[in-house]
């Protein structure tokens, strides 16, 4: 297993109005925080970690009738390690009989469980939030774990392809399990590092696994890279062959020199949606739509193949038609990358996403810059020898995309090794999110700085300064800060300050973990912080109207802040009706500033002429996976109808009544897209949408 990083877990008891009833559960690393509401004053003591099937961090003990969680979220049951019921909503609330119990009410914070000790005890719902109620005057143990996950090693291997496929063998050591229980993100760890050097060596801690599983391939950067996520999710061994095979159980498949990436997808996708249809003969037996659709097309006996090792059970999952699980999912992240040796350290931190990859990259097409009158930010000089090259990679059909190799990307994300890896440790320190937001134009008025303290489990501490001359926004870059927002003129030569031009390249650190430079050209300054120290962030390659970017700004923050991922920022501004064209990303897609109340971002917005009545209203819903709640978790709907969704970017439509949408307006913690803008939910009423 993935190692973890030191995380500090803390538990204080808050006042509130009714005197101390509230448990604070923070977690430092990660700074996350929410709150648990008892029904009576609170004196928790220490409580062994031991306490827990499940690994914790820290655990305290509580004596409470109800505890009442900070959203509306389903509540499983275990005994013995095993699930014994699920409550979702009034309809599944029921006391369940005296026993001990622990209970996963899916914070999605902080990973947090209840163990209920020799009780009666139901989850109930109401005011948009879970409760817990035991037996009055039971003894309670909460128990909570960090989400951070670290890679377990690294591997070094040299340019020789023969090594690097040994090397991306071992990515399947990070499996938690070989069952189909790996679908569930949770249950996949990161892949070891990479890293080139003069020997091969893998640490035995990262020994490749025995599955029987094994993939064949020229030994040629390209098609090694392009199966890397297959023989991740598969714990394949990768080797040398004269064409690309999977071998599994007696059972050869064989790919299309060709097409070998998107076959290579088209078998990853297919074995994952078996997986994830399989896993409910498992210890987690929750159904969701796509398992009752492939359970229509399909007779599968599920408990054999959930018992089934590996190698055969992926054999028998190739002899299934690949339409029984055809557009079911929708794959959320594409990488294109440049089939050279130094772009292997890369793979393992795509692979975790399970990102899919191109490599070669299909042609790019070439991108002439072209300003726009009237920018705000404008150029105040521009280099007729500037020798960066703009690409434009191929449309991926996922609403994330990476690309890692020669020149820079727009539409897309320019991640490098350097910036996943400083991705573990950001944001760091204690305390609340650092976000300082600088404004260097003063004809901007766009209340950025708004958006980024709303959300519900995390505390923010958001700082304001203006007009900064250039050694203060030196100071500024030095700090440590979680997170940059700068709005002003930027140019090849620097970030314009009242008394000239900062150059980043000239800084030789900085500690600003993430940012969003707001202004023209911003792509060679914040490509300066991400080589300087940062993890990621959002720039410019071009000129930008003034209109323009002060929208931008406000919107992007507002998804920040509720908890999307860098590449899902890019592909919501993209739906609006704002030109974004000139936005681009630096570093890994999958960053971001803070995890989303909901569990995953999603993005709602009401679909026009649909097939509501006057006493309800049609909605879309997209989600982004990443983390925990990557590709694979168990997606519910808090509001109205529909049933539970195996997690991908795929969309969904579903219906509100007025009623349901009356909840949801007041406690959807997302920003929702309306006629082309978004806007917080709590704006709205539902007289909004009649």
């Amino acid at each position: 297993m993935p190692a973890h990083t030191t995380v500090t877990i803390h538990f204080d008891v808050a006042p509130d109005d009714a005197g101390a009833r509230t448990l604070r559960v923070r977690d430092t690393t990660e700074a996350e925080r929410f709150d648990l509401h008892a029904d009576r004053e609170l004196s928790p003591e220490q409580a062994s970690t031991d306490e827990f099937s499940r690994p914790v961090d820290a655990a305290v003990v509580l004596t409470v009738g109800e505890l009442h969680f900070p959203l509306h979220n389903p509540a499983v049951f275990f005994q013995q390690g095993s699930a014994v019921h699920r409550s979702e909503d009034e309809a599944s609330s029921e006391w369940l009989q005296r026993g001990t119990y622990e209970v996963d009410v899916l914070v999605p914070a902080v990973k947090t469980y209840v163990k209920v000790c020799d009780a009666r005890v139901r989850a109930r719902f109401g005011d948009g939030h879970t409760v817990l109620e035991v037996d009055p005057g039971t003894r309670l143990v909460v128990g909570a774990r960090s989400h951070h996950e670290q890679p377990a090693g690294t591997v070094t291997t040299t340019e020789d392809p023969r090594d690097v496929m040994r090397a991306i063998s071992t990515f399947g050591s990070a499996l938690k399990t070989h069952s189909p229980d790996r679908s569930w993100p949770t249950l996949r760890g990161h892949p070891p590092a990479l890293e080139l050097g003069s020997s091969l060596e893998v640490p035995d801690a990262v020994a490749p696994p025995e599955t029987g599983v094994t993939i064949e391939v020229p030994p040629d950067y390209g098609p090694i890279f392009s199966v890397a996520p297959l023989a991740y999710y598969l714990g394949a061994t990768v080797e040398p062959g004269s064409r690309p095979r999977l071998h599994t159980e007696g059972t050869t498949h064989e790919f299309d020199p060709d097409a070998l990436a998107s076959e290579v997808a088209d078998v990853l996708e297919h074995c994952f949606v078996l997986d994830g249809t399989v896993r409910t003969a498992g210890v987690y037996p929750y159904r969701h739509e796509q398992a009752d659709v492939v359970d229509e097309r399909t007779n599968l006996d599920h408990e054999r193949l959930f018992e089934l090792p590996l190698a055969e059970r992926t054999a028998a999952y190739l002899d299934i038609p690949r339409s029984v699980t055809a557009e079911l999912l929708r794959w959320h992240l594409t990488a294109d990358v440049s089939p050279e040796a130094r772009y292997a350290a890369a793979l393992p931190h795509l692979v975790n996403a399970l990102t899919a990859i191109r490599s070669p990259p299909p042609e790019p097409s070439r991108v002439e810059r072209a300003p726009e009158p009237n920018a705000l930010a404008r150029s105040l000089a521009q280099d007729p020898d500037d020798a960066t090259t703009f690409v434009r990679p191929q449309d991926a059909g996922t609403p994330g995309h990476a690309w890692v190799g020669e020149g820079f990307a727009v539409e897309a994300a320019n991640p490098t090794v350097g910036s996943f890896r400083r991705g573990f440790e950001w944001p760091s320190g204690e305390g609340p999110l650092d976000v300082h937001v600088v404004y260097n134009d003063e004809r901007l008025d766009a209340p950025d700085e708004l958006a980024y303290s709303v959300h519900e489990l995390a505390d923010t501490s958001v700082r304001v300064s203006e007009s900064l001359p250039t050694v203060e926004l030196r100071e500024a870059l030095l700090e440590d800060t979680d997170f940059l927002h700068f709005v002003g003129h930027v140019t090849e030569r620097g970030m314009v300050c009242p008394d000239g031009e900062l150059d980043v390249r000239t800084l030789p650190m900085t500690g600003v973990g993430a940012f969003f430079l707001n202004g023209c050209r911003s792509y060679e300054q914040g490509f300066a912080l991400l080589t300087a120290g940062a993890a990621g962030g959002i720039v410019t390659v071009d000129d930008v109207e003034d209109e323009v970017a002060g929208e931008v700004g406000y919107q992007a923050a507002m998804l920040l802040d509720a908890g999307f991922p860098l590449y899902a920022v890019l592909d919501v501004l993209d739906r609006t009706e704002v030109d974004t064209s000139r936005y681009t990303l630096l570093g890994d897609p999958a960053l971001t500033l803070r995890r989303s109340a909901n569990g995953v971002a999603d993005l709602w917005t009401p679909v026009a002429g649909g097939d509501s009545n006057a006493d309800e209203i049609q909605f879309s819903s997209t989600l982004y996976p990443t983390g925990e709640n990557g590709l694979g978790s168990l997606y519910s709907f808090n509001h109205g109808s529909g049933p539970p969704s195996l997690g991908s970017a795929r969309q969904t439509s579903f219906v509100l009544s007025n009623d349901d949408l009356a909840g949801f307006v007041e406690n959807h913690v997302s920003p929702l897209l309306v006629d082309g803008r978004l806007q917080p939910a709590n704006s709205f009423t539902v007289d909004d949408f009649q």
